[in-house]
């Protein structure tokens, strides 16, 4: 899964956009915290994924500014963005949690509600089995190798994670009620019935 990618192809799928704009994009949306890009590397993305062609170039001339290239999604592109969004979702233990949590950024017309609440659920499984692999590394640790205390920073460790795990619950569960409020039907795509 290529996040640079997942990005470029996001924005070009809200707007038509050049790859400067695009570059912009990472440090205004704080995509540079997730992302580590610099400019060259959203142009090797440009050129790599017209040369799949996911997106097509055109040069266009704004003003008194010299041409520049402005890039547009095509139809297999929409099809390779649809699918590094759903992989993002379900990486599970070989995904970074900032990766889920980044791409939350292009669930708006995206996804259906079905399909957010279905990556919400796979996130809350992912969790719990989490909680219960740690749980029994803790136990074979504590009884394999005698280790009868933590020190001090590993208990503060372990207290952070299960409270950022606790967050994390909350936020799903809060994320699953609110997507099935009326009022946030709009930002899903529709399904066909």
């Amino acid at each position: 899964m290529s996040k640079i990618d997942l990005v470029v192809l996001g924005f070009l799928k809200r707007k038509p956009m050049h790859g400067y704009e695009i570059a912009g994009y990472f440090s205004k949306h704080g995509l540079d915290l997730w992302v580590k890009v610099k400019t060259p590397s959203v142009y090797k993305a440009l050129n790599r994924l017209e040369e799949q062609k996911y997106i097509v170039g055109k040069m266009e001339k704004v003003g008194s500014n010299p041409p520049r290239k402005v890039f547009n999604i095509t139809a297999s592109g929409r099809e390779y963005f649809s699918q590094l969004l759903e992989n993002t979702f379900k990486t599970g233990e070989k995904g970074s949690p900032l990766d889920y949590w980044n791409a939350m950024r292009f669930v708006q017309g995206n996804l259906t509600e079905n399909a957010f609440i279905e990556i919400i659920e796979f996130r809350e499984k992912f969790l719990e089995n989490l909680k219960e692999k740690m749980r029994q590394k803790c136990e074979m640790a504590q009884e394999g190798e005698g280790i009868n205390e933590l020190p001090f920073y590993g208990k503060i460790m372990v207290e952070a994670m299960h409270k950022i795990r606790k967050i994390e619950i909350e936020t799903l569960a809060k994320l699953k009620t609110s997507a099935q409020l009326p009022e946030n039907k709009k930002i899903f795509i529709q399904e066909n019935k």
